[in-house]
Parts: structure tokens; sequence; C-alpha cells
């Protein structure tokens, strides 16, 4: 598995999908959004294991304002990753979701 597949499976989890709520979803959408953007951007860019790290600080720049939060997305990122052995039963999960989304069965 590649960073780049992680991303994509992030994107189509149930995480990024808005919930219902009774209150305002605009800082919600909005925090969803800049990580779609994040997520997107490493899956384009495709980086190996090696170079995350470096991937992920251009990133930081060239996603732009808000840096803040994009750092801490990026951050947040490196961290799913670099879990990622020690929780398989997450990446299952994911699986499953990325099929429940696409109508595949997992």
């Amino acid at each position: 598995m590649r960073p780049r597949d992680l991303a994509l499976l992030l994107l189509s989890s149930e995480e990024l999908r808005p919930r219902k709520r009774l209150r305002s979803q605009y800082p919600d959408i909005a925090g969803m959004e800049l990580k779609r953007s994040l997520l997107q951007a490493i899956a384009d860019r495709d980086p190996d294991s090696e170079n995350l790290d470096a991937a992920l600080t251009a990133l930081i720049d060239e996603l732009g304002s808000p840096p803040g939060p994009i750092r801490a997305l990026a951050i947040g990122f490196r961290d799913d990753w670099r879990g990622l052995a020690s929780n398989p039963s997450w990446l299952e999960q994911l699986r499953e979701e990325a099929a429940r989304e696409t109508g595949d069965r997992p």
C-alpha cells in the first residue's frame, strides 16, 4: 500500500460525508473541503512512503491559506499513515466504507 491508496480510501470514507445536525454545518463543510483538497493532492502526487514527509511539507505550501489547518491535516495524515500497520482493522473498515460508497461488496 502507498500513501496514495490511503488517501483514496479516506476520500471515500464516511468521515468526509456531511452529518445531519441541528447546528450550522458550515465549519464542518469547510474543514471537510480542506481535508478533501489535501487528500486529493496526495493522491495526485502519489509519493512513496519514504518521501511522504517532504511531499506533505510541499503540499502545505502549495495549498496556501490557511496554512495552520492544512498543516494539522497533513500531520494527521502522516500519523494515520504511520499507524496503519499497527491497526489493520481500521484499514478493513475503510475498505468496507469505500465498497459501500461505490456499491461494491467488501
